[in-house]
């Protein structure tokens, strides 16, 4: 399996991580970093380096296009245009993140279909003659669109599954969660998925319910792991989306 990830300035560092995890641990899996340049694109969350320019690709099995803050300039970018026009003639699947979804649309791979997309990206959407779809995840045909965050995770295993079946998004579930979360001392009861998901984002808690110790002695909990957990976990994920943070 040859995934192809595109990164750009501004692109999220956490949604190339989602995919490239996630992806990575496929069978015979080559995931590669892929831009208009050689060299290094920086975003939120750190740089990354592009493995091969757009115009060294020919084919890959998945393309895929995470969020960023970015994606208005990077929707002007002709290289990055082409690339996805090429790859939604020969790629497998092309999925898109959070405001990824407007590359997609700028490129003219949604063809005026309603993508997921974050939720702050719906003007930039529709702008390139697509509307924004309330659901997390959009299937139409070879392409696929999510919110970001929770969905992105979601996305990648799905097409695991599409690929190398439901065992294999099984075991690379389970391979995510032992790397994300070593449980160095005992995690006090309180200590739950959904009291995590609180931390990240900042939710009000329970009575009585006591804040993290974020002393030096808990194990650092990266939000993949947190992520992984949430895709199997509906409450979790309905906790997430009400966070004050996110306000429409």
């Amino acid at each position: 399996m040859r995934v192809a990830i595109v990164v750009y300035d501004g692109v999220l560092s956490s949604e190339c991580e989602a995919f490239a995890s996630v992806l990575g641990l496929a069978e015979h899996a080559e995931v590669l970093m892929v831009g208009a340049r050689d060299g290094a694109f920086s975003g939120p969350g750190g740089s990354q380096g592009v493995d091969l320019r757009f115009d060294e690709i020919d084919r890959v099995d998945i393309a895929v296009v995470p969020g960023g803050l970015g994606c208005e300039r990077a929707a002007d970018d002709p290289q990055l245009r082409d690339f996805l026009v090429r790859m939604e003639r020969s790629a497998r699947y092309v999925v898109a993140s959070s405001t990824g979804s407007v590359l997609l649309a700028a490129a003219g791979l949604l063809h005026g279909h309603a993508a997921a997309t974050h939720w702050l990206a719906g003007d930039l959407l529709r702008r390139y003659g697509s509307d924004v779809d309330e659901r997390r995840l959009v299937a139409t045909g070879n392409v696929i669109t999510c919110e970001g965050q929770i969905s992105a995770v979601e996305a990648a295993f799905q097409l695991v599954e599409r690929i190398d079946g439901t065992a294999a998004a099984t075991r690379i579930r389970a391979t995510l969660l032992e790397r994300g979360e070593p449980l160095l001392r005992p995690v006090p009861r309180w200590r739950t998925a959904i009291d995590r998901v609180r931390d990240l984002v900042g939710g009000p808690r329970p009575a009585g319910s006591p804040r993290s110790d974020r002393s030096t002695e808990e194990p650092p909990v990266t939000p993949l792991s947190v992520m992984v957990e949430l895709v199997d976990n509906e409450e979790l994920a309905r906790e997430l989306r009400r966070s004050p943070r996110r306000r429409r």
